[in-house]
């Protein structure tokens, strides 16, 4: 096949002229502290306080519980109020009492408003720390159980605000 004798045009796009910027002054603050990472709180855990929760009755009571106490665990707050966040867990304090089915709902349950979800466990922690005032007062309790229940009160005093 032999070339025609056109050549191609080669076609250069100019760039349209652009106004000189405006220059603004830079006010940069301090970034000293924003350099470091900022310090997680440390996570408040109280192991026998969640192993408390073996053959209590249930303080979440939500429409779907089994009254089953073998069932009962300490079911932690969703709340970033109370700690908790992306890998990390609420402190020990901010559990409560609740059955396998209850705290399934609170955990994973996508039939429930956060709203409710928030509603219920708060009316539940409040259950709760009466509860551990009554283990801390009682003198038929172990002292394990008087020690732990003492310790939750104690970190739920120190931040009043967020416990109804």
């Amino acid at each position: 096949m032999k070339r025609s004798g056109f050549k191609r045009l080669q076609v250069v796009h100019m760039p349209p002229s652009v106004p000189q910027r405006l220059e603004r002054p830079v006010v940069m603050a301090d970034c000293s502290a924003m350099s470091q990472p900022m310090a997680k709180p440390e996570p408040q855990r109280n192991a026998h306080l969640l192993s408390m929760a073996r053959g209590r009755p249930c303080l979440l009571r939500t429409r779907l519980c089994n009254f089953d106490t073998a069932t009962t665990v300490a079911a932690h707050s969703n709340l970033l109020a109370h700690g908790k966040g992306r890998g990390r867990k609420a402190d020990d304090c901010y559990s409560v009492w609740a059955c396998a089915r209850c705290h399934a709902w609170l955990d994973g349950s996508y039939d429930a408003e956060f709203e409710q979800k928030e509603a219920a466990f708060m009316s539940a922690l409040v259950a709760q720390v009466e509860e551990w005032k009554a283990i801390a007062d009682s003198a038929a309790s172990s002292p394990k159980d008087r020690a732990a229940a003492k310790w939750a009160v104690q970190r739920l005093q120190q931040a009043p605000q967020e416990v109804a």
